[in-house]
């Protein structure tokens, strides 16, 4: 092993993903203001068993845990539902309803997969204290808010409801709870199997045919959500679980409809979410033309979840990877152009004699927040041109003796290959309305 390798499945953020992912990140929390949402950070570390009260003790050979020098087991966060769960759980002062997100990473000791590393960036949104349909529509809108911000047009928010599915599954012989929780991981991931083995998958669990034939045909309803609520209410079995489900959807759609939210949706019973604490309506959000990709992103209402971590409190909320919002905008050509960290203008100096009032020019440009590079190398004026023409700054200053005396420079256009003669004031003017 040299010193310069990464461990397996980590990777370094280069200066252009970096911009891109700043970027990214600043829309997103655009969004979230404009919905009332504060951000939060939960702790990055963990006790173990924090982790294990929603995931299971399985969860162990999943993530990154350790023993710490007081012989505490610890583990760092895979995803950032539980901390923010278990910090909201702890303040009983918190108003409800509770309306906070956090941008930021986990770690998941998965094999690395496509746009998925061990440690990898989520943005994730979450309302606790309000249990109606209200607070779904809130969430699907900030969701759908952040896409379109970002320049998204074509996308596919796919919704469903776990009490619905569950009432479906009761009808068709399915009672035990074990059973239910492991049809619902294999319908999750149908999208990623074969139909032959998605049937030899149910078949494990003392699913027969007749049950497999009601399940493929119940999961394959997908459309609009006038038309295929319509249809569900009149083909569906009569249950408590399905009247729950239904109500939840319906009112979850007429939400999004006088939101003109709707446009953007489909109903898909399809899609469950894998992870058992979903306890409502779900939700996944796909770009169109890169459903390979996987969900932008997803989620839904889970209400028993904050009882865990000692206070009931109904919950919903949906999480999205950076790296595949990224990804999608790349692939869909929406990334502006010119995202880049580089510095506006380069002062260059002639000479020696000239760097002092070099810097008065450079602390006057920063003082106007104009983002600003001089020498660090005692390099010649050539080679000062030459390096900022490499890191593809745009403008460079050049200080001399006759200029400071005449408090008139010489500005290379570098990208033009022109020059222009202005006063500092004029050269703020100029920048300051193309940083706009």
């Amino acid at each position: 092993m040299t010193l310069s390798a990464l461990p397996r499945g980590m990777k370094d953020i280069d200066q252009r993903e970096m911009a891109i992912r700043l970027w990214v990140n600043e829309k997103i929390r655009n969004s979230l203001r404009k919905h009332g949402f504060q951000i939060v950070e939960p702790s990055a570390v963990e006790h173990l068993e924090t982790l294990e009260v929603q995931a299971g003790h399985d969860i162990k050979n999943e993530i990154y845990w350790f023993k710490d020098k007081s012989d505490r087991s610890i583990g760092l966060r895979f995803d950032l539902t539980v901390g923010i769960t278990r910090m909201v759980a702890s303040n009983e002062n918190m108003p409800e309803p509770i309306k906070v997100a956090c941008i930021s990473n986990m770690w998941r000791y998965d094999e690395p997969q496509f746009a998925r590393y061990r440690c990898f960036y989520q943005w994730d949104v979450e309302i606790y204290g309000s249990k109606g349909a209200e607070a779904d529509a809130e969430i699907i809108s900030v969701g759908i808010d952040i896409l379109e911000s970002l320049g998204f047009k074509e996308f596919e928010v796919r919704i469903s409801n776990r009490k619905l599915i569950e009432g479906f599954l009761q009808s068709s012989g399915v009672h035990d709870q074990v059973q239910m929780e492991n049809i619902f991981r294999i319908i999750d991931k149908k999208r990623k199997i074969s139909d032959e083995q998605f049937v030899k998958e149910l078949k494990k669990y003392r699913v027969d045919d007749k049950q497999v034939q009601r399940i493929v045909n119940f999961i394959n309803n997908v459309g609009k959500p006038a038309s295929l609520l319509k249809q569900i209410k009149e083909s569906l079995p009569h249950n408590e679980k399905v009247k729950e489900g239904l109500d939840e959807l319906i009112k979850l759609v007429y939400l999004l409809q006088i939101r003109n939210k709707v446009k953007h949706c489909v109903l898909d019973m399809s899609i469950v979410r894998g992870i058992g604490y979903y306890t409502g309506n779900v939700v996944e959000c796909f770009g169109k033309g890169n459903e390979e990709i996987g969900a932008i992103w997803a989620g839904g209402r889970y209400d028993n979840l904050s009882k865990l971590y000692g206070r009931d409190r109904p919950a919903v909320g949906i999480a999205g990877g950076v790296e595949r919002m990224i990804l999608s905008l790349e692939r869909s050509k929406l990334l502006p152009e010119g995202l880049a960290q580089t510095p506006m203008i380069f002062v260059a100096s002639v000479n020696e004699e000239v760097k002092e009032g070099a810097f008065e020019i450079v602390d006057a440009l920063r003082n106007e927040n104009i983002s600003t590079e001089f020498d660090l190398k005692d390099r010649s004026l050539g080679k000062q041109l030459e390096y900022a023409n490499r890191m593809g700054i745009p403008y460079v200053l050049i200080v001399g003796q006759k200029e400071l005396k005449a408090k008139k420079f010489t500005l290379k256009l570098m990208k033009e290959n022109k020059e222009e003669h202005v006063t500092i004031d004029q050269l703020m003017r100029k920048l300051k309305k193309l940083d706009t």
